[in-house]
């Protein structure tokens, strides 16, 4: 006799589950984003306090320092999102989350991971851009282009959801990671995307929050502000990955749950 499908999880309960499974193993996380960002971050944050505050011919070398900094940072984010989600799994698993098997994984999987993590973050590039924006009309004769570029952006960021948990999962290539997240996703798009988007705002809303705890130092003049506040995003921004992860992790949990069984199987 079969089984009956087991319900949808509605995506106020991934978040729900994915805050609390980030929460509960905060600091295997942070023995990941700290080594693998905090570093690159405060040379980051240095280079933008050195080009703040020089001129001329400096202000040239600091801004030629800013540029690779700042991709090197941007990678390294992304390889320790990655191997955050590996955490996650575990813990969603129910199995002893290890920050050391994370980031072998990753680092297994280096350049696969992230280069779908780039083409992930290009795809939603344009949406994240329309909300940026304050208006379609302030872009005059592109604001058609835009919205055409930000509707592909959703459909992509919903198909492609639970992409980067299959490669990583599931040990699957860039393409088949793709066509694996879309399949996942068939018939529960509106929840993949809504995880997706809420799922962000509340990852950043956990970076904001520990940036906005760190600015109560900032007492002096503008350089002691400018240095707290980048110190203080640079602390913040160890927590967003992980609170990101854990909800595409309960997500992807959700959509194998219904598909096969629990995340804790290995796919084929």
């Amino acid at each position: 006799m079969n089984e009956p499908e087991q319900r949808k999880r509605a995506v106020s309960d991934i978040l729900e589950s994915g805050a609390g499974l980030a929460a509960r193993h905060v600091l295997v996380f942070l023995r990941i984003t700290t080594p693998l960002t905090l570093p690159i971050g405060l040379l980051f944050s240095a280079a933008v306090f050195w080009l703040d505050n020089s001129s001329g011919s400096s202000h040239d070398l600091a801004l030629g320092i800013l540029v690779p900094v700042g991709a090197v940072y941007a990678l390294a984010a992304m390889a320790s999102g990655a191997a955050c989600l590996k955490v996650a799994a575990e813990a969603y698993s129910g199995a002893s989350p290890s920050a050391r098997d994370g980031i072998a994984l990753v680092l297994r999987r280096l350049r696969p991971t992230l280069a779908l993590t780039a083409l992930l973050v290009v795809a939603a590039a344009p949406a994240v851009a329309l909300l940026a924006l304050p208006g379609l009309t302030a872009l005059g004769s592109y604001s058609l282009l835009l919205l055409i570029l930000a509707l592909f952006s959703l459909w992509a960021s919903g198909t492609w959801a639970v992409a980067l948990p299959a490669m990583l999962l599931e040990e699957k290539g860039i393409k088949d990671s793709l066509r694996r997240s879309a399949l996942l996703v068939r018939g529960s798009f509106f929840r993949a995307l809504g995880t997706i988007l809420f799922g962000a705002v509340l990852a950043l809303f956990a970076g904001v929050l520990v940036a906005i705890l760190v600015s109560v130092f900032s007492l002096g003049g503008d350089n002691v502000i400018l240095i707290v506040t980048l110190v203080g995003f640079g602390l913040g921004e160890l927590f967003v990955a992980p609170f990101y992860v854990a909800f595409l992790v309960v997500l992807y949990g959700d959509l194998r749950a219904r598909e096969r069984g629990p995340i804790a199987e290995q796919a084929s």
